[in-house]
């Protein structure tokens, strides 16, 4: 790998993931091999990095998976490439506590990337150089070698920004985008719309690449991002090695579940597995041959209707639930699973019925952001980030929980994991890679 850099933000809406995919499609369209990455625990954003590279995306987590699991995973999938672009998350430094675990920064750090910053120029002009000399000081370990300006309206305007932030800053100053123009994403209440749901996404990220070509200077770009040919490597962390030989794991894959890490199912498939992906919105019933499910999560409250109306669908899960095949979901898996999903307007959408409890979409964010999961004597980190609430259909329910689940900033605690014969289902998303006692706690889960 010859390049590798990580493209950070002021803040959330700066414009990173258009530059991100922007910059990926065109030094794909360049000829290069690119690696792309995302920093933290989203899964909307390598959707696009997919598209624009048409090579699978990964999540970087130090908060996750340690320092370690992330250098590791990156070495892993960027070693056949011939340039490495990570997209950052929120702003730079944003992450937990004092040290900012889990930030863009941090990764960085960790990595030992250069950074190249986007900085919005909305209402700013001399002001966006004492921002840039802000990052790029503010913590001497990372190391911000370039900016992109974001919402520059003319050659003219660059020109005088150029000049002034290199001069003030001694930080190249590579380009600039223009005022949206027809390329901006739009965003639902958990961030951008799924790239599956973008109409003609390629074209978009064509447009933006077209955009780059234009107002970006590559050539500068390869230069403050060279690694010299440094070799990534990292030890695969121990304890994730084991036997799934017999394995059939059917995996719900469509544009109503589609949050999974890639670097889950490839560990299932590395360890012998075999995974069967099938449509619960298309599809009429479940793959034949399989002996456990996996329902990852994504957004069944927005295709609540079609799921509904699937019926044959809907009745092969629960038989398959209530004749004991072991079923694991997580978030939108969960949500499918129970009675029913009821909409803020009232309109109630059944779904599988396994559990005997409903789903309510609230308004407001019902958890946010990282908790620790403890499934008897087990314990991973993870995260949640969901706006429905779970409503007992009865005072004694069917299901019982598995999960103790805790804040770690500031220790709350509240119970999770709803479990009922051989299914398991809870709103926090799980990295394997985070825990390997959780993995193969899971696993076993699986082959029961």
């Amino acid at each position: 790998m010859n390049n590798g850099f990580i493209i950070a933000g002021t803040n959330s809406g700066s414009g990173k993931t258009t530059v991100t995919i922007g910059l990926m499609r065109l030094l794909c369209r360049q000829g290069l091999r690119v690696a792309p990455f995302k920093t933290g625990p989203d899964y909307i954003d390598p959707a696009f990095h997919s598209v624009a590279t048409a090579t699978a995306s990964h999540n970087l987590d130090t908060y996750l998976l340690g320092e370690e699991t992330a250098r590791y995973l990156f070495a892993k999938y960027s070693q056949s490439c011939d340039i490495a672009v990570v997209e950052g998350v929120m702003g730079m430094f944003d992450g937990i506590g004092e040290e900012g675990g889990g930030s863009t920064a941090e990764l960085a750090r960790v990595l030992g990337l250069p950074v190249i910053l986007v900085v919005s120029c909305k209402a700013l002009y001399q002001s966006v150089a004492a921002i840039v000399n802000g990052f790029a000081r503010f913590d001497e370990r990372v190391r911000v070698t370039g900016v992109i300006l974001n919402h520059v309206y003319s050659d003219e305007q660059f020109a005088f920004l150029q000049h002034y932030i290199e001069k003030q800053c001694g930080v190249a100053c590579l380009g600039y985008l223009p005022p949206d123009g027809g390329i901006g994403l739009e965003s639902r209440h958990l961030g951008l719309i799924q790239a599956g749901e973008v109409e003609a996404l390629v074209d978009k990220t064509d447009r933006i690449a077209d955009l780059m070509a234009e107002h970006i200077d590559m050539p500068r770009l390869l230069e403050v991002t060279r690694t010299d040919g440094r070799a990534f490597t990292a030890n695969k962390p121990a304890g994730f090695d084991i036997s799934l030989q017999r394995l059939k794991l059917g995996v719900a894959y469509d544009k109503a579940f589609s949050f999974y890490y890639r670097a889950n199912l490839d560990l299932l498939e590395e360890n012998g597995a075999e995974l069967h992906y099938f449509s619960p919105l298309a599809d009429a019933v479940l793959p034949a041959g399989i002996n456990a499910l996996y329902l990852g999560g994504g957004y069944p409250e927005v295709f609540a209707r079609e799921l509904s109306e699937n019926r044959t669908m809907l009745q092969s899960i629960r038989a398959a639930a209530e004749s004991g095949l072991p079923i694991y979901g997580e978030c939108g898996g969960l949500m499918y699973l129970t009675e029913g999903i009821s909409h803020a307007e009232g309109k109630f959408y059944p779904m599988c019925g396994v559990f005997g409890c409903r789903t309510e979409m609230t308004a407001r964010l019902q958890h946010f952001g990282y908790c620790r999961v403890g499934w008897g004597d087990a314990q991973t980190l993870a995260h949640e980030f969901h706006h429905s609430q779970l409503i007992p259909a009865s005072e004694t329910p069917d299901y019982r929980f598995s999960f103790e689940i805790e804040k770690p900033e500031n220790h709350r605690r509240w119970q999770g994991g709803l479990s009922y014969k051989k299914v398991l289902a809870g709103y926090p998303h799980i990295h394997f890679y985070s825990d390997a006692a959780f993995f193969r706690k899971l696993a076993a889960w699986w082959k029961r």
